[in-house]
């Protein structure tokens, strides 16, 4: 047990919650313990977990399923779409077939601060 706020907070609450996932049959990347999947009849579904800030993408019967069983353990907050995660945008395609996440703000800060680097003639 850790209390919140301490730094071995955050390390309880990630092995709570993965060994919650691996018992619901997700498994963690090999290369990222932080990225875990399952594939099951509903489909796939990948959860990124960042200490209390995390993100399940799939298919939405694998998603539903997902948010159902943990909810069953844990007390948790869910957004119905995700437009921001770790200060990246997403932007989802309106027929669900595509999918963009990235960090525009990175290069337009220092582009409003400093001028546009691209000469026009």
């Amino acid at each position: 047990m850790a209390m919140y706020g301490l730094v071995q907070a955050a390390r309880q609450w990630f092995k709570c919650l993965s060994d919650v996932l691996i018992t619901l049959g997700f498994k963690p990347c090999e290369s990222d313990p932080c990225l875990m999947y399952r594939v099951n009849e509903n489909g796939l579904c990948i959860i990124l977990l960042y200490v209390d800030d995390n993100l399940i993408v799939g298919s939405n019967k694998a998603i539903d399923q997902v948010k159902d069983e943990i909810k069953n353990v844990f007390n948790v907050t869910i957004s119905p779409e995700a437009t921001e995660y770790l200060g990246c945008e997403i932007h989802i395609a309106k027929n669900n077939t595509c999918s963009w996440i990235g960090q525009p703000h990175l290069y337009k800060n220092p582009e409003r601060k400093f001028g546009s680097i691209v000469k026009t003639q």
